[in-house]
């Protein structure tokens, strides 16, 4: 994998997990073991353990190794590496959304947001909280439904994407301050996929970011930030 290079995976929780599972729990580190039985939600769990098998499973992917040889810690950085023994650390980031599990990984950092359409919420009044005024006015342009539903969770993988990028999560006073525009795909810094029943799935990286094929680049939508208006 090249540094200008992205390797995304998107996939059901149950066939992750059962590849997790196959493997035991060694590969796990202590912190990361301590950190899943204080879970006391039996899908959060599922999806803990999931999303930290998919990351290994792509860096050996990327860069050689087991995935069981591959550590995976936030050492001073929010921002998920992955580690292993005379190969070069790797960026990571994960996300899950009820039966699905997705990662990525990279030489420079990154940040994957995955929604799923599950509950009716009110997508427009979200998107004044949340969104930049342009981006909250296309949603507001749309009639209720699965196409404003789609049109908001665009962007709100896309911001999701932009804070795990930086490491500082989705701010709604920061998060309004940026606007996700439409992009040539040469100088794009984020890639959108949509998904069945208005889902959506984000990646932001830098410009020029490359995805390596492993989601389908046929429905993939290359975007940039900028400041809001």
């Amino acid at each position: 994998m090249q540094i200008n290079q992205a390797l995304v995976r998107f996939g059901s929780l149950d066939d992750v997990e059962r590849d997790a599972l196959a493997a035991g729990e060694s590969w796990l580190t202590r912190h990361e073991r301590d950190r899943m039985r204080a879970i006391s939600a039996p899908q959060r769990r599922r999806q803990f353990l999931a999303g930290h098998w998919l990351a290994r499973a792509l860096a050996a992917q990327a860069c050689g190794g087991e995935p069981g040889q591959w550590r995976l810690d936030t050492l001073d950085d929010p921002r998920p590496r992955l580690m292993c023994s005379g190969r070069p650390d790797l960026w990571a980031s994960l996300s899950h959304s009820g039966p699905d599990v997705a990662a990525a990984v990279a030489h420079q950092p990154l940040g994957l947001d995955l929604e799923l359409s599950g509950r009716e919420r009110d997508v427009v009044g979200l998107s004044r909280f949340a969104l930049a005024p342009e981006e909250a006015a296309q949603v507001a342009a749309l009639a209720p439904g699965p196409e404003q539903r789609a049109r908001f969770h665009l962007f709100w993988t896309l911001k999701e994407a932009h804070g795990k990028r930086s490491g500082e999560g989705i701010r709604p006073s920061t998060a309004r301050r940026v606007a996700a525009r439409p992009s040539l795909p040469a100088p794009a810094e984020a890639w959108h996929w949509p998904l069945p029943g208005s889902g959506s799935l984000a990646l932001a990286g830098w410009p020029g970011l490359e995805v390596l094929p492993g989601v389908p680049t046929s429905t993939a939508s290359a975007w940039r930030f900028h400041p809001a208006a």
